[in-house]
């Protein structure tokens, strides 16, 4: 009886044993496969104060969504700046929302390099503050190789401070004004004289060619600048007369003024006359830009860009009377001058910090 028992335990034994050796192995975590998954920064841009975050979301829309979500419930009017996808970490910094524009991001491997660089972006527009709001986001280990899909840097202004002023480096290219409300967009030239005409506030672009709104942005006639509705985003406004022959007394004056005020590249294309301002040195940070100007229906015809790009104009906020208003270009000497021209006239802006 023993004997059978013993063999009945070991046929047992062997049954275990046989099948356990069969049973297909689990696959570990490295064999599984990879899913990508995605996070996103959204920021007011206004501030930089209110931001949100998100990561490990299974598509780029919910993650962008979600970072708007949790970005406007702090009471902002928010943006994607950043998006990615995989394996990684994204980091911001700020410093207050005194500061204005005074934040920055990065996309890394490691949140500490990510920091790095939000910390190197950030310095570029707090005027040499430390930052030192730090947080930051990942996404889990294997969901995939890390890649950028959106990063918004290089459109977030870096204002600069000359005296006692701070300015815009870009032109201004909005199309809505502050209320939300939208400006009239002249898509060609018979639009631009109708808007002239009957002094709707409007914009356009150079040569009515929207490829030139990336480099040179937008050209406003001075009925859009002067409406109510606001064409300034809150916290900065269109100069005033004044304001302007500040800015260049605080560059040394109108004789050495234009080099620092004009970039590098542009101002060397001559006019029908032969004549070129000369590019500039950009010493001031202003990087004004040859851009060329809109002529409206001041002489009957409507004759927009009759000047070409050569001549540029950036609108301020003071009129002469009911016809003309004052504007920064540069005369024949290559020297800043705030002179007057018609309403009609489209020209860029620049904005001054209130």
């Amino acid at each position: 009886m023993k004997n059978i028992i013993l063999i009945i335990v070991c046929f047992a034994t062997a049954s275990i044993c046989y099948g356990q050796t069969k049973r297909p192995l689990k696959k570990t975590t490295a064999n599984q496969p990879v899913v990508s998954k995605f996070g996103a920064l959204a920021v007011d841009r206004s501030n930089g104060f209110y931001y949100g975050w998100s990561s490990n979301y299974s598509t780029l829309a919910e993650a962008e969504r979600k970072a708007i979500d949790e970005c406007n419930k702090k009471g902002g009017n928010c943006s994607v700046v950043l998006s990615y996808a995989g394996t990684g970490c994204a980091a911001y910094r700020t410093i207050d929302g005194n500061v204005g524009t005074a934040f920055g991001w990065g996309l890394a491997k490691t949140k500490e390099a990510a920091d790095a660089i939000a910390i190197k972006e950030c310095l570029k527009r707090s005027n040499g503050s430390n930052p030192t709001n730090f947080v930051w986001s990942c996404n889990s280990s294997n969901t995939g190789t890390l890649k950028e899909i959106y990063n918004a840097s290089e459109e977030i202004e870096v204002p600069v401070k000359i005296g006692n002023q701070v300015w815009t480096t870009k032109n201004l290219n909005v199309s809505t004004f502050r209320n939300g409300e939208p400006i009239f967009y002249a898509s060609n030239q018979k639009e631009w004289e109708r808007a002239s005409r009957e002094q709707i506030p409007a914009y356009c672009y150079l040569n009515f060619d929207n490829k030139n709104e990336k480099r040179f942005a937008k050209l406003y006639n001075f009925y859009a600048v002067a409406d109510r509705r606001g064409l300034a985003p809150e916290g900065w406004h269109v100069p005033s007369r004044n304001e302007f022959l500040t800015l260049i007394a605080a560059l040394g004056g109108e004789k050495v003024a234009g080099v620092k005020m004009r970039g590098t590249k542009g101002w060397d294309v001559k006019d029908s006359y032969n004549f070129a301002h000369g590019n500039g040195d950009n010493s001031s940070g202003l990087n004004l830009l040859s851009n060329g100007s809109a002529s409206g229906d001041e002489y009957g015809g409507g004759q927009s860009f009759k000047y070409g790009v050569w001549l540029s104009y950036w609108w301020s906020a003071t009129a002469r009377d009911n016809t003309f208003a004052y504007y920064l270009d540069f005369n024949k000497y290559s020297e800043p001058r705030v002179t007057d021209y018609s309403k009609t006239t489209g020209c860029a802006v620049r904005l001054v910090k209130n």
